[in-house]
């Protein structure tokens, strides 16, 4: 299959791309600086942003093969390497984004959208243990990014296209381990539940290509 994936200059997007290549799969992706992923077979690198709806039809048009599913892993930037950090991206950077890709899925009949997401979104919330929750939500900066995420799960629950949303707890670096899935809300995860980098990757990956990945559904996901 050929993905277009979004935020693939980042570090779960980089190793989504490195899975794909090795299954076989092809890429584009379309990131702001196309020097920050180095240049291999199989991957074409499309410079733009998906804010713009041009940049996302030129992805399209110059992929080598008709684009299968669409792969967001795009974060919020900010000032520093810190989650807390203050954010410096536009406050509905991430419905934007998801506004202008199903548009186009409509118009190049794209067959599925599959986006990180993170438990404590939409209905995932109140499952959250609440001192994280009230840090998440109301006592730091990540506040922004997790409203900007419920608005991502009402464009996408209303678009009509397929989808998956995984929500992956609290992310870690390390290569892929087995999953376990909490279903939509994650009733039941606790409080210090992990999953690490290459998990959550392989998991995009498989719910964009995979035969029996949820449609129109989120999950919740840790190791």
């Amino acid at each position: 299959m050929h993905i277009l994936i979004i935020g693939g200059n980042g570090r779960t997007g980089k190793l989504v791309i490195s899975a794909a290549l090795q299954q076989g799969h092809t890429i584009t992706a379309l990131v702001r600086d196309p020097d920050a992923l180095e240049k291999t077979h199989g991957l074409t690198i499309v410079k733009g942003t998906p804010l713009s709806k041009t940049d996302i039809t030129t992805a399209i048009t110059q992929s080598p093969n008709p684009v299968g599913s669409i792969i967001v892993t795009l974060k919020a930037r900010r000032a520093t390497d810190n989650p807390f950090s203050p954010s410096i991206a536009p406050p509905r950077l991430m419905a934007d984004c998801h506004k202008n890709l199903i548009e186009a899925m409509k118009e190049f009949s794209i067959g599925k959208i599959v986006t990180m997401s993170a438990f404590g979104v939409g209905d995932s919330s109140p499952n959250m243990n609440w001192v994280l929750r009230l840090l998440i939500r109301r006592l730091s900066n990540m506040a922004a990014e997790f409203h900007d995420h419920d608005l991502v799960d009402e464009e996408v629950r209303t678009s009509g296209v397929d989808f998956t949303l995984v929500r992956p707890v609290m992310m870690t670096e390390g290569s892929g381990l087995e999953v376990k899935e909490w279903g939509q809300t994650g009733d039941g995860v606790g409080m210090f539940a992990k999953v690490t980098r290459g998990s959550v990757a392989e998991f995009l990956l498989e719910s964009a290509v995979g035969t029996k990945a949820r449609v129109r559904e989120a999950v919740v996901i840790s190791n």
